[in-house]
């Protein structure tokens, strides 16, 4: 996740900070492992992690536990709607603060599958990703959820373009362009089926999968592959940073672009 001149990666060690566009990185003082997922609000950075949420209000310096309520502490997946802040757990369903953090309270009205892979938030409308039960959709804060058109799948990630939203799954990307009432496959040129996560650069759309980094230039219509001095293909997350592209990959530390994805460097200094 980017704050400002801060870029943040969390690792199966925890959580590093680079203040250099990736030249050099520190840990911070989240040593716990398994962080899967990061949420700002203002100037909290939460951290979603196996221990479940922690929250530093120093820039990563130091981390707290806020817990409280938290029924299920796998958190896979944090997002933010206005002053509501929305944990994703693995089992658990969805939990919701309006208090950054500090109480959580269980919200699963109309949730079928409460294995909660991905978070997103588009307009008013809040999506949730499930293991193997498709995309569920509210309207009103968490308070009740419905299944939209993309039922039964593995949905890994979203990706937020204007009114265009993206869904990447064992099958693909999807695309809803009605606020997630349907969705249509939009994977030429996508040789592969894992898609992780999405990134989002000006007119560019990228997507880390299981095969390496693909662009569209078209909102999905179409793909190609931008691997282009990536060691390792196992993308599974993507940010971008004013004039910076960086992909994480599992077991391979994190990769810079400065040239819109044709282009990779391994960035890992200080990355253990």
């Amino acid at each position: 996740v980017v704050s400002g001149p801060n870029i943040f990666a969390g690792t199966n060690n925890g959580v590093f900070r680079t203040i250099d566009n990736g030249l050099s990185w520190t840990q911070s003082g989240l040593t716990t492992q398994g962080v899967s997922s990061f949420a700002i609000s203002g100037t909290n950075l939460f951290a979603g992690t196996g221990d479940g949420v922690f929250l530093s209000t120093n820039n990563g310096t130091s981390w707290t536990s806020v817990n409280s309520g938290l029924t299920n502490t796998y958190v896979w997946s944090l997002t933010v709607s206005g002053t509501n802040l929305f944990a994703g757990s693995y089992g658990g369903g969805v939990f919701l603060s309006t208090n950054n953090g500090v109480s959580w309270t269980q919200v699963n009205v109309g949730l079928t599958n409460t294995w909660i892979q991905s978070l997103a938030v588009s307009g008013t409308s809040i999506f949730a990703g499930t293991t193997g039960g498709g995309v569920f959709r509210s309207t009103d804060n968490g308070s009740s959820w419905a299944q939209t058109g993309l039922t039964n799948t593995y949905v890994h990630s979203f990706g937020v373009s204007g009114t265009n939203l993206f869904a990447g799954t064992w099958v693909g990307v999807f695309r809803s362009t009605n606020d997630g009432t349907s969705w249509t496959d939009v994977n030429s040129g996508l040789t592969i089926t894992g898609v992780y996560d999405f990134a989002v650069s000006g007119t560019s759309l990228f997507a880390g999968t299981n095969a390496g980094v693909y662009h569209s230039t078209n909102n999905g219509s179409s793909w190609a592959q931008a691997n282009n001095g990536l060691l390792n293909t196992n993308v599974t997350s993507l940010i971008g940073s004013d004039q910076s592209l960086f992909a994480g990959i599992n077991g391979g530390g994190v990769f810079r672009s400065l040239d819109n994805g044709e282009n990779w460097i391994a960035v890992n200094n200080g990355l253990t």
